[in-house]
C-alpha cells in the first residue's frame, strides 16, 4: 500500500486520513487574515481600553511573579500581605505613567525599537519609585519596602512582556496581511548588491509583498565583515566581484542594486558584471529621489544613464544643515520655476522650510503644473505657494509682484538656453536673457533683496554662442550690482553666480532627444564624434545651486565640481546599451556636423578667474574680475536697443568689442566620408 495513502490517527473511534491534519491546520490558519483584518478587530485591539487592560494584566502578572520567583513559592508573611497592598497602586502606576507618556497613541501594528525604548523608559520610572521607597523606608514602613531582587526581577519581566504583546501583534498582522496577498506562482530568484540599510528595506519590503513574485536569494557586499553574515535572514554570499559565479550557482533570475549611495564608477562595474552573467539589472531610487531614505520596491527601476554619468552623491544630512539657516523662515522668489532647473530648486527649497515660495514664468502651463506638484508637500509643511504668471521684460507687472511678495531671496533661473535656436533668434535672446536680468537686479535692489542667485552655464566662458555671450554678460551685471550696493549700502548683500554643465534630463537636452531617437528606431544623432561635454544630474544642480547661493558676497562665481567630461558619442553609446540594443546591428549612430554656436569642449572657468575651494565639498568659487561698469552700462542699452531694432549684425559686433572672449562660430559642413566610424562597439564612457 502507498505510504501516503495510510490512515496513521484516529478521531472519535474514525479512520481518518494522514492528508486530514494539515488540511485542517491550513484551514484554521487561512481564517487567520480573515478576522484580524477585519475593521472591528483592527479598531478593539487598537482602542486604548483594551491596550490598557493588557498592560494591567501584564503588570499583575509579573509583580506576582516576581515574588514567586524571589521566595521559590508564594511569598510568606508580612511579604504576601506586601503583594496585595502593593499591587493595586503599581497597576495603576504603571497605566498613568504609560499614559502620560503617550505610549497607547502608539499604535502596536507598527512597533518598532524607539517604542521599545519608550516603554521600557515608562516601566522603569515606576520601578525607580519602588526602589527610592526600598533605601528610603527600610524599618518604617516595612510593607512599601519592595526587596531590591523583586523590583529588579519585576522592571525585567514588565518590559519584556508589554514589548512582546506588541511585537505579538504587529508579527500577527504582518503574517495576516502577507497571507492575503497572493502571487502567480512564478518566484523571481533575486539577488540583491548591497547589504546596507537601504537593502535591509528592500528586504523587508519584499516579504511583505509576496504579489511582487520576488524571492531573495542572497546579498553581495563588498564590506569583508558582512561576508557569510545573515542580515533580515538573507545570507552575504560574496562580495560584487563574486556577481556572475553567485549567479550561475544559484541559478538568479535578476539582480538589484540596493545602495543609495553608490558611486557611479561602482553601479557601472555591477552593470558589466551583470552584462557578463547575462542577468538583467535594476536600482532602487537614489538619495536625490527618495530624500529621507525610504526605499519600495515597488519604485524599482533600470538602471539610467543618470547613473553612469551623474556625480557621486553628495551627503543629503549635511547639505540640509549647510544650507537651512540661509533660507529657513524666508520668502524666496524663484524666476523661470517652471522650467527643469527652476522646478528642481522649488522641490528641494521646500525641505528648508521657507515662510513662502514665489513661483515665476511667462508660462501659464508650466506654473500650473509646477504649483500643482508641490502644492501637497508645501500644504503639510505649512508653506505658502504664489504662482505668478509674469515676463521679467515688463518692469512696471515685476515690480508689482516684488511690491505684493516682498521677496527677500532670488534665485534666478529663467533665460532661454537652447543654444542654435538662439543663434538665428539673437533678438529675442538678448530681450529674454540679458533685458530681463536687468529688470530683476532692478527690482532686487529698490525692494532690498538680501540673497540673488543667478543660474549661469559653462557656455558663458569664452562663448562661442550668442546664448553663451547674454550669460556671461548676466554674470558681469550680478557682480557690478553686488559690488555698487555693498560699497555704498549699509545693509549687506549678498549676490553669486553658479557656473555648471550640460544637465541630464532636463527639457531639450541631449538625453531626452537620444531617448525618443532611441524609442522611434534610430538613427541617433551626433554632431561630431569628439564633441565633450559636462553632465550632472538636475537634483544635484539643485541642491549645489542652493548651497552655493549661501556662500555668496561680491558677486562671485560659483563652479560645481562637474567630474570628468564625457564625450556625447560614448553617451549615445552608453543608452544604447541600457535600451538592451546592439549597436550597429539594432541601432546606429548618424554623425552630422557642429552646428552654429557649438564647441567641441566646454570650458568653466576664464583663465584668469582662478578657482578657490570653498568650506563645501564639490563647490569652487572665482573672485569677480575687474570690468568697467559705466562701459557695461553703455554696452547693455546698445544690445538691447539694437535687439529691439532687429538689427543682429549689430548684435554680434557689440559682443566682439565687449571683451567677453566672444568667438562667434559659423555653420560647417563636413562629408560624412571625412568623419571617423562610430557605429561599432568602441570602449563606453569611463569614470575619472
Amino acid at each position: 500500500m502507498n505510504s501516503s495513502k495510510q490512515y496513521v490517527s484516529r478521531s472519535k473511534g474514525s479512520l481518518l486520513p494522514s492528508k486530514a491534519k494539515p488540511d485542517l491546520f491550513h484551514r484554521i490558519a487561512s481564517l487567520l487574515p480573515a478576522i484580524v483584518l477585519r475593521p472591528w478587530v483592527q479598531n478593539y485591539m487598537l482602542s486604548r481600553r483594551v491596550q490598557m487592560a493588557i498592560d494591567a494584566l501584564i503588570a499583575t502578572t509579573s509583580f506576582v511573579f516576581a515574588h514567586i520567583l524571589r521566595f521559590d513559592g508564594w511569598p510568606p508573611g508580612v511579604d504576601n500581605d506586601r503583594v496585595f497592598l502593593v499591587l493595586p497602586y503599581l497597576v495603576l502606576g504603571r497605566l498613568g505613567v504609560n499614559h502620560s507618556m503617550g505610549l497607547y497613541r502608539r499604535v502596536w501594528r507598527y512597533v518598532s525599537i524607539p517604542d521599545g525604548v519608550h516603554l521600557a523608559v515608562s516601566v522603569g520610572i515606576i520601578s525607580t519609585i519602588l526602589l527610592v521607597l526600598r533605601l528610603v523606608l527600610p524599618g518604617i514602613y516595612p510593607l512599601l519596602t519592595v526587596p531590591i531582587s523583586i523590583i529588579v526581577i519585576d522592571f525585567m519581566l514588565t518590559t519584556s512582556m508589554m514589548l512582546c504583546a506588541r511585537l505579538f501583534w504587529r508579527v500577527t498582522c504582518e503574517n495576516a496581511a502577507r497571507a492575503t496577498t497572493h502571487h502567480n506562482g512564478v518566484r523571481v530568484r533575486t539577488l540583491l548588491v548591497g547589504a546596507g540599510d537601504a537593502g535591509i528595506m528592500a528586504v523587508r519590503e519584499i516579504s511583505r509583498r509576496r504579489d511582487l513574485g520576488l524571492q531573495v536569494c542572497g546579498f553581495l557586499d563588498d564590506e569583508p565583515s558582512k561576508l557569510k553574515t545573515v542580515i533580515q535572514g538573507v545570507q552575504v554570499l560574496g562580495s560584487t566581484a563574486d556577481l556572475p559565479a553567485i549567479v550561475r550557482i544559484y541559478r538568479i533570475d535578476q539582480v538589484i542594486i540596493t545602495m543609495t549611495n553608490a558611486r557611479r564608477k561602482t553601479v557601472r562595474r555591477i552593470l558589466d558584471l551583470c552584462e557578463e552573467a547575462m542577468v538583467p539589472v535594476k536600482i532602487i531610487p537614489g538619495l536625490y529621489e527618495i530624500l529621507g531614505n525610504h526605499v519600495t520596491v515597488s519604485n524599482l527601476r533600470p538602471v539610467e544613464i543618470e547613473d553612469l554619468l551623474g556625480r557621486d552623491m553628495i551627503n543629503v544630512e549635511d547639505w540640509l544643515k549647510a544650507s537651512q539657516s540661509s533660507y529657513l523662515g524666508k520668502r524666496i522668489l524663484v524666476t523661470g520655476a517652471g522650467g527643469s532647473i527652476g522646478r528642481e530648486l522649488c522641490r528641494q527649497l521646500l525641505n528648508l522650510n521657507p515662510t513662502s515660495i514665489i513661483l515665476v514664468d511667462k508660462d501659464e502651463n508650466s506654473i500650473f503644473e509646477v504649483e500643482r506638484e508641490l502644492a501637497i508637500v508645501a500644504a503639510k509643511k505649512k508653506i505658502e505657494l504664489f504662482p505668478v504668471i509674469c515676463d521679467l521684460r515688463l518692469a512696471q507687472r515685476l515690480r508689482q509682484v516684488f511690491i505684493q511678495h516682498q521677496p527677500q531671496v532670488v534665485f534666478h533661473a529663467a533665460a532661454h538656453k537652447h543654444v542654435p535656436l538662439l543663434e538665428s533668434n539673437a533678438s529675442e535672446a538678448i530681450l529674454n536673457n540679458i533685458a530681463g536680468t536687468a529688470r530683476l537686479l532692478e527690482c532686487a535692489a529698490e525692494f532690498f533683496v538680501k540673497r540673488c542667485v543667478m543660474v549661469s552655464t559653462d557656455k558663458a566662458v569664452n562663448p562661442t554662442s550668442i546664448m553663451g555671450a547674454t550669460k556671461r554678460v548676466s554674470e558681469l551685471m550680478f557682480q557690478a550690482q553686488a559690488v555698487e550696493l555693498n560699497t555704498r549700502g549699509k545693509i549687506s548683500r549678498s549676490y553669486s553666480c553658479v557656473r555648471f554643465g550640460n544637465v541630464l534630463g532636463s527639457r531639450g537636452s541631449v538625453v531626452p532627444i537620444f531617448r525618443e531617437q532611441i524609442k522611434s528606431g534610430g538613427p541617433v544623432t551626433v554632431t561630431h564624434p569628439e564633441v565633450e561635454r559636462y553632465f550632472m544630474t538636475i537634483p544635484e544642480a539643485a541642491q549645489l545651486i542652493i548651497q552655493a547661493g549661501a556662500l555668496g558676497q561680491r558677486g562671485e562665481i560659483f563652479l560645481l565640481d562637474m567630474g570628468e567630461p564625457v564625450k556625447v558619442v560614448d553617451l549615445a553609446k552608453d543608452m544604447i546599451r541600457l535600451s538592451g540594443l546592439t549597436l550597429g546591428e539594432d541601432i546606429d549612430i548618424e554623425l552630422t556636423a557642429l552646428r552654429p554656436g557649438e564647441k567641441l569642449k566646454e570650458e568653466l572657468l576664464i583663465a584668469e578667474e582662478g578657482a578657490q575651494t570653498t568650506r563645501y565639498e564639490k563647490i569652487f568659487v572665482a573672485p569677480p574680475l575687474r570690468y568697467d561698469v559705466e562701459r557695461l552700462d553703455e554696452y547693455i542699452a546698445r544690445l538691447t536697443a539694437a535687439a529691439e531694432d532687429g538689427d543682429e549684425n549689430m548684435i554680434y559686433e557689440i559682443f566682439s568689442a565687449m571683451g567677453i572672449g566672444f568667438k562667434p562660430t559659423r555653420p560647417t559642413q563636413r562629408r560624412l566620408d571625412e568623419i571617423p566610424e562610430v557605429n561599432s562597439q568602441l570602449p563606453l564612457i569611463t569614470d575619472g
